[in-house]
């Protein structure tokens, strides 16, 4: 998921001191990541968990919510939501000395170096306790635990009854269990809602395998939680899924990922017949009309039939749900044809397991890290509606009404 261009961190204009550090970040992935994003943050919920600290400490006084403020880590700016409190007597260490922009170049290195290697809450809790940016465990063990608790939160809230959209997909991790790793699979749903705002519904981590158990339990958990009209439903191809899907979100249209289906044809198709195969499904997404689109997917379909029969068969019956997005118009099909939305969490989640040596150390480093990217996402890009969405967010509300116009809000 690529960085907007004002967020992007380039080496060539940090200081010579931190350039080396920042070039490591960046061939890792973390600059894809939104570094002043990661910052941010980090160091707003440092501030956060002092203001709590203090105010234990002092009763008499109380929070008075934020202030915003803009530092540089190196070159890198930073913005934080600084708490504080009636008095004006707190002020958080976390935070250059007073009249300073900057922190100093030990602190920037280990900043850095935080978000880059941490494989565990205890090497975080290390790495901070280093840079002198906290006085207690309290305070550091509270930064962890409230993303922790904000995930297992956003996995019981409730619900705006009605979407546009709703993605999901799962991912296969290890998570480390006494001397062993052990296969895990993080469950995460995206909701696009009417507003044309993205959120994460739900994402949960089961220990096994992606099975289907789990999918109908999280899945469900969603109608518990108010969930009721759904416009559109997008998802791969996971077997026994599509019919799931289909009894739960009654009036949906259900979209199978047109990506996954791309991958499957690669491994069922000769290399020249796949070349063919997606120079013609590129000709047939970016048709203008819907029942164009069902021909020229029929006509793909014979063109492979005397090779690949069964292939072509499994296609023909899934054809609509493979060409749902046609329904739509044309700014946002592309974004409705495949689960990429979820991609945006799973592959920052992907950076951060390479990085953590290709396993998780715990489930709580795994919902600590889950509970960042989704934070960053969510205060970060996510946080305005994309231009393509905006344009035609009325269309995708009124195709909304028409087709829930007979149900009771």
């Amino acid at each position: 998921m690529a960085t907007g261009s004002s967020k992007s961190v380039s080496p060539s204009s940090v200081p010579a001191s931190q350039k080396s550090d920042i070039e490591k970040l960046l061939q890792s992935g973390l600059g894809d990541f939104s570094l002043r994003e990661l910052l941010g943050v980090l160091l707003s919920s440092l501030a956060q968990a002092e203001r709590g600290t203090y105010l234990q400490n002092q009763p008499s006084d109380k929070g008075n919510g934020f202030y915003p403020r803009s530092l540089l880590v190196g070159s890198v700016p930073v913005e934080l939501d600084v708490p504080r409190s009636r008095s004006g007597q707190f002020r958080p260490a976390s935070l250059p000395p007073a009249y300073q922009r900057g922190y100093s170049e030990e602190t920037q290195s280990l900043l850095l170096g935080l978000l880059s290697s941490s494989r565990s809450l205890s090497a975080a809790r290390e790495a901070l306790r280093k840079m002198g940016l906290s006085s207690s465990q309290q305070e550091l063990d509270s930064i962890a635990a409230g993303f922790i608790e904000e995930l297992d939160l956003r996995n019981t809230r409730p619900l705006d009854p009605d979407l546009l959209a709703l993605f999901f997909d799962g991912k296969y991790v290890e998570v480390k269990e006494g001397d062993r790793l052990k296969p895990a699979c993080i469950y995460l749903l995206v909701g696009l809602g009417r507003d044309g705002k993205k959120r994460v519904l739900a994402c949960v981590c089961k220990s096994g395998r992606e099975n289907l158990e789990d999918w109908k339990l999280v899945l469900r958990s969603l109608l518990e939680r108010g969930l009721r009209r759904v416009l559109m439903v997008v998802h791969d191809d996971f077997s026994g899924l599509l019919p799931i899907t289909k009894s739960l979100f009654i009036g949906a249209d259900v979209q199978l990922c047109v990506v996954h289906m791309q991958r499957n044809a690669k491994n069922h198709l000769s290399k020249t017949d796949s070349a063919e195969f997606q120079q013609r499904w590129r000709a047939l997404r970016s048709t203008w009309d819907e029942q164009v689109g069902i021909t020229q997917f029929e006509e793909l379909c014979q063109r492979f039939d005397p090779h690949y029969p069964s292939f072509m068969a499994e296609l023909r019956r899934k054809r609509d749900h493979y060409l749902a997005f046609l329904k739509y118009p044309d700014a946002i099909r592309r974004s409705l044809s495949t689960t990429n939305v979820v991609e945006a969490v799973n592959g920052q989640l992907e950076i951060l397991r390479r990085n953590s040596g290709g396993y998780f150390q715990s489930q709580d480093t795994v919902k600590l890290k889950l509970g960042i990217t989704i934070t960053s996402l969510e205060n970060g890009r996510w946080s305005s509606i994309p231009g393509r969405v905006e344009n035609c967010l009325h269309q995708l509300n009124a195709q909304f009404q028409m087709r829930f116009e007979s149900e009771t809000p």
